[in-house]
């Protein structure tokens, strides 16, 4: 029976090739966004117990989407092998580094080192679903597109991309030509699990479902039972040198609520948005009708060899 089923980016192949044809294992190349529900197919019609996921966080995100359709919302166990222009996930799930130990422990029956359950969130936006970890609008998705550049431009190594969105982010809200166009926001009304909506310019709005994000950042404070974790900030922002700090130390500060910036935890959120927003690391639109909807999907299992 195959053990193992390798999901590789066509631009993350490497390691891979010397699995091909290897007992246990079948590997699939999808080439592009098309490919991944054929590839999925394939792989659950061989039995795979593990599927091995081979690139960065984006095509965490189209693997995800395919599997939780192809095996009724209960995929098998994930491996994340981070290979992207940002591997966010692996920060939290853990990752593999090495397929072909990853193929031998699968196929000896070994235990996972670690084991993490999470939870993606679906994200509906012009009537396609998508399974994804992080969500974000107004600077956080002008950072990334900043950053995205700069990666390709200038060679960056992989995994920093939230990084430099992040610093991207910051620089250009305190200086530089469009600091006011950054300060400015978007137009976004949302409505927090069947709630009211609230209509307001927003400097950014953060979702997440993870439990820890790279580089030690974790601008998430609010409590609840919900999983996704949502930071959302009102424009122009106010204070925000004072308000970055507090959140750095993850100590927010009491004025901060009355100034727009809000944390909570919630399981849906119905967003009226123009704007373009960033779902790991691409970057979507609502479509012609503004609404995209975040909820909480179903569990995943992650595991490290």
């Amino acid at each position: 029976m195959t053990a193992l089923g390798v999901l590789a980016n066509a631009r993350s192949w490497r390691g891979v090739e010397g699995l091909v044809g290897a007992p246990g294992v079948v590997a699939e190349t999808p080439d592009g966004i098309g490919g991944y529900g054929p590839a999925i197919a394939r792989l659950k019609a061989g039995g795979v117990s593990v599927i091995a996921v081979a690139g960065g966080d984006g095509t965490l995100r189209e693997a995800l989407t395919a599997l939780v359709a192809a095996y009724d919302g209960a995929p098998p166990p994930i491996a994340f092998v981070p290979r992207g222009k940002t591997n966010v996930a692996a920060a939290d799930v853990g990752g593999v580094k090495d397929l072909a130990a990853l193929a031998a422990a699968v196929a000896s029956g070994a235990e996972p080192r670690r084991r993490e359950i999470r939870r993606p969130m679906r994200v509906t936006a012009d009537g396609v679903a998508r399974y994804g970890f992080v969500f974000g609008c107004g600077a956080f998705e002008r950072g990334v597109r900043l950053a995205n550049a700069q990666v390709h431009k200038r060679g960056f190594a992989q995994g920093v991309g939230l990084g430099l969105a992040v610093a991207s982010s910051i620089s250009a809200a305190f200086s530089g030509a469009e600091r006011e166009a950054w300060r400015r926001g978007v137009s976004a009304s949302v409505a927090v699990d069947g709630g009211s909506a609230l209509a307001q310019d927003r400097f950014v709005l953060l979702a997440t479902t993870l439990h820890k994000l790279m580089l030690g950042l974790w601008p998430f404070w609010g409590e609840g039972a919900g999983e996704i974790r949502l930071l959302d900030v009102a424009a122009p922002p106010r204070r925000l040198a004072r308000a970055l700090i507090a959140v750095g130390r993850r100590r927010p500060a009491p004025w901060m609520a009355e100034a727009g910036y809000v944390s909570l935890r919630a399981d849906h959120l119905a967003l009226d948005l123009a704007a373009p927003f960033i779902l790991d690391g691409d970057t979507f639109h609502a479509g012609p009708d503004r609404r995209i909807e975040l909820a909480t999907g179903p569990a995943v299992t992650f595991v490290t060899y």
